[in-house]
């Protein structure tokens, strides 16, 4: 049985043999005596189907490139681009070439050779670059074909079935659309009876697109082609039956029909269906400007994507190009962000607007819903316009923060709880051209936020927002907050207006711009003033003006604190404009009474910081006064050694280190103050006058009234001269006392004072001394601290200028007297200026008796005035005067 299938298969294999060479022997015979006539036929052909240029290096005939069928083959064929066209647009590329082709191969039916029919069988084209040119006008390169001529004895059937090209570059420039293309075809087959009017075509492709772009926007490169079509071909209209179409990983099923028009143009009318594919594949449909950041999503889930091709194609018209796309319960992950979308549902639309071009491209999110861990989310968006794109995207959401801050890191907050209500519109324009950080030329949003218990820790030992309780509405950059909230053991309501809130956090150079009504129960100004930013510096921390504000506060606060200083009441206005903050129309109820004023303060380059103080006091507790405000900087008079009520007004200046410390030498201040029921605790200065006076009695001086003004510089005290009465003693003093504790001071008192008060402390007296109010001896005692101790000593200074003083007044008294008596000095300028201020005062003329006095003093007077009385107005040797009175000056 074996043996018999060898023989039959020898049979066969032999039939098979013979039969090839008899066909092998035919075909050399019909080149041999047609080879000439074929190779015209075909050359006949080509220059009369083609109405432009055709290059041909070599025209061979070949029995066995295309067996059983004979072929020519035209070598390194060239053909050129039609006549109507502008090549000085395609100056970089030769826009003289329209096809260049290592080998065209013409097959013929070998019977319908032997019967001298040239029926042509295959077409094909292998290894070569194709160059699709269109200039500014729309005309076109690839314009070639010529009308065919009927009759005469050249006419031969033509019954191509199957045409092929092989490894072909591809370009495609269109300056009318600014559509550029290129590409790679490894093979285009086509199969059909191309001669009929009515046939069947099946023909498939692959192949790759390098890139494609469009004014200047890349929508595609690098991406996998392929597809399989099944037409139906009745004149001109092409009807697609059970095609498909492949784009990298996405296939679709293509059902539909195109025309092809006279003038080279095509009417489409095609349906494009791609069922359950995975959304990240779907992304690679986007420009790849768009589906760039997105190629690394991952996910799971079902999409549909249903795309209509409707209209003409011509070199100036693109067909419109729409698609319809949903999905329902995916899932993605992205590696670029921590978190996954679940529960995904999305339904939108894409549209090229009808020209294939950037400007009327549209994305449309009809519809998003998704779940991001504990946050629900739906929202529905638009971008607009690819070359120049405008947006707008709806957003609205119940978002836990908590979450995003555990996801990123960048976010400028430590912690948070709570829950987060948006109700967002955002809209805007982007220039892709502009450099990173500046490509949002327009920026609005919209809308609403609603905070319920949220609680937000900006640092990680930093005091927390906590209970924020309200709404923030947004309208473009004007916003509007309206919430409360605590803030350690502080309370805060905030109403009010801003603008510039999305350039401020999008980093703009504009500054944020607030207007707000601040109220609160109780305030304690420390813990805020403790959170501001700030640098590490050594030990202290660096205290940081915030940026690119200029705020507005109006704010009414029941209790205030502030380390010492505690007030009720408070009331005023914050103003602060980087790096300016002033306090104005400040009112407070504090240490038992009222202080009203303002208070500015002022960062400058080197972070050095610079305050004011101008204030109007009102029958406030000294004590507290100088407790609350840390005794001023200075430890020499502290709320230690004062008591009482002070009424007046301060100026004061002073300048702050970075880390908030004040320094001494900088402190400028001058208060009139008037102290009431006032007492001098333990004053150093005073208790040197212990030798002087009992020491209970200096320890605790009281006094009813003190008026002065003191003057705060060059870190000392400086006292103007002023009278104090107290228990102690009655004195005039005056004085400075430095910084560092050491201090000069001057003091006046009657000699009385000290021998009453120094008699009254006297123990086991047996006399008591009287005071005297007639006593005008004054001592002169000045009490210094040079670093060694306090010292009393006598001011022989202020003594001999007090000696002066009543030399000259006791001489002037003297001249008064001689004048008005004897008649003496009355040219004196010192007397005209007392008779000049005297002038309008009562005249007295005195007469003087005969009688002698009873004392001799009396006599003497009475002489006087008769000599005086008189006198003859003529000065004779007679009657001159034997003494002449000199008042040595």
């Amino acid at each position: 049985m074996k043996k018999q299938i060898r023989v039959i298969l020898e049979y066969i294999l032999a039939m098979l043999v013979i039969i090839l060479l008899v066909i092998s022997i035919a075909g050399v015979v019909v080149v041999k005596f047609y080879g000439e006539e074929l190779q015209e036929y075909v050359m006949d052909q080509v220059n009369e189907r083609l109405d432009t240029k055709v290059d041909v290096e070599e025209v061979s005939v070949k029995v066995f490139y295309k067996f059983p069928s004979t072929s020519i083959v035209l070598s390194n064929i060239t053909v050129w681009s039609s006549h109507n066209f502008n090549r000085d647009e395609f100056k970089e590329i030769g826009a003289d070439t329209l096809l260049t082709a290592e080998t065209v191969s013409v097959s013929f039916n070998l019977l319908g050779m032997i019967r001298k029919k040239f029926i042509i069988k295959q077409v094909e084209i292998r290894n070569g670059s194709i160059y699709i040119l269109t200039d500014s006008n729309g005309d076109v390169n690839y314009k070639t074909v010529s009308k065919k001529k009927h009759g005469g004895d050249h006419e031969r059937d033509v019954d191509i079935s199957q045409f092929r090209l092989n490894n072909f570059n591809i370009h495609l420039i269109n300056q009318a659309k600014q559509l550029t293309a290129e590409g790679w075809l490894d093979f285009l087959d086509l199969n059909g009876k191309f001669s009929k009017r009515n046939t069947l075509v099946k023909g498939s492709v692959k192949g790759s697109v390098e890139d494609i772009s469009n004014k200047g926007i890349l929508y595609a490169s690098n991406r996998e082609i392929g597809a399989r079509l099944n037409m139906d071909v009745q004149d001109s209209v092409f009807t697609i039956k059970a095609g498909q179409l492949q784009i990298d990983r996405i296939t679709a099923d293509v059902d539909g029909r195109f025309h092809v028009l006279a003038d080279n143009g095509v009417e489409l009318n095609l349906i494009a269906a791609a069922r359950d594919l995975q959304i990240h594949e779907v992304l690679d449909l986007l420009p790849s400007e768009l589906s760039k950041p997105l190629q690394e999503i991952r996910g799971t889930g079902i999409l549909q994507v249903y795309t209509r091709i409707t209209g003409p194609a011509t070199s100036m018209l693109t067909p419109c190009i729409e698609a319809d796309f949903e999905t329902s319960d995916a899932n993605l992950f992205w590696e670029r962000v921590p978190f996954s979308l679940k529960n995904l549902n999305l339904a939108g639309t894409y549209s090229n607007g009808g020209a294939f071009n950037p400007v009327t491209t549209k994305l449309t999110i009809e519809t998003i819903s998704a779940v991001i861990g504990k946050d629900h989310l739906t929202g529905k968006g638009q971008i607009h316009n690819f070359y120049d794109p405008d947006f707008f995207f709806e957003l609205k959401g119940d978002l836990h923060p908590e979450q995003w801050i555990g996801w990123y890191n960048s976010i400028p907050i430590h912690r948070a709880t709570g829950n987060v209500i948006t109700d967002i519109k955002v809209s805007g324009s982007y220039d892709r051209l502009k450099p990173r950080g500046q490509k949002f030329l327009a920026f609005d949003v919209a809308g609403g936020i609603t905070l319920e218990d949220v609680m937000v820790a900006i640092t990680r030992d930093g005091i927390p927002f906590e209970n924020l309780n309200g709404s923030v509405s947004i309208d473009n950059d004007f916003w509007e907050p309206s919430f409360s909230g605590n803030f350690g053991s502080s309370d805060f309501t905030i109403a009010g207006t801003g603008l510039n809130l999305i350039s401020f956090l999008l980093d703009r150079k504009e500054n944020l711009v607030a207007s707000a009504t601040f109220r609160s129960d109780y305030f304690d100004l420390r813990e805020v003033l403790n959170q501001l930013p700030h640098e590490s510096s050594g030990k202290n921390a660096i205290v940081m003006f915030p940026e690119k504000l200029d705020l507005r506060l109006n704010f009414i606060i029941n209790d205030f604190i502030k380390d010492q200083l505690v007030a009720q009441n408070v009331r005023g206005v914050v103003l602060y404009d980087a790096p300016f903050f002033f306090v104005d129309s400040l009112n407070m109820q504090t240490m038992d009474g009222t202080l009203r004023g303002s208070f500015g303060m002022a960062q400058d380059s080197e972070k050095s910081i610079f305050t004011s103080v101008d204030a109007s006091l009102y029958s406030l507790d000294i004590q507290q006064l100088f407790k609350a405000f840390n005794n001023f900087g200075q430890t020499q008079v502290t709320h230690e050694h004062l008591k009482g009520t002070i009424t007046g007004t301060s100026v004061f200046s002073a300048e702050f280190d970075p880390s908030f410390s004040i320094l001494p030498g900088s402190i400028l201040s001058e208060n009139v103050i008037t102290i009431q029921d006032g007492e001098l605790n333990g004053f150093s200065p005073i208790m040197a006058l212990s030798r002087f006076i009992e020491v209970d009695e200096l320890s605790n001086i009281r006094f009813k009234t003190l008026e002065n003004n003191v003057l705060i510089r060059n870190s000392q005290v400086i006292i103007p001269m002023m009278d104090i009465q107290s228990n102690a003693l009655n004195l005039t003093a005056s004085g400075t006392h430095e910084f560092n504790n050491r201090y000069d001071y001057r003091l006046k008192l009657k000699l009385s004072e000290i021998l009453y008060s120094k008699a009254r402390g006297a123990r086991n007296s047996e006399f008591e001394v009287a005071e005297d109010a007639s006593d005008t001896r004054t001592l002169f005692l000045k009490i210094i601290d040079d670093g060694s101790g306090a010292n009393v000593e006598i001011d022989r200074e202020k003594a001999a200028e007090k000696i002066r003083e009543d030399l000259r007044n006791e001489r002037s008294e003297l001249k008064k007297i001689l004048s008005e008596e004897l008649g003496l000095f009355k040219h004196d300028d010192e007397q005209l200026q007392n008779s000049k201020n005297n002038d309008q005062d009562e005249v007295f003329r005195f007469e003087f008796a005969d009688e002698t006095d009873s004392s001799s003093n009396g006599s003497k007077i009475k002489e006087k005035g008769r000599w005086r009385k008189n006198r003859s107005k003529t000065d004779t040797l007679e009657n001159k005067p034997a003494t002449e009175f000199v008042i040595d000056e």
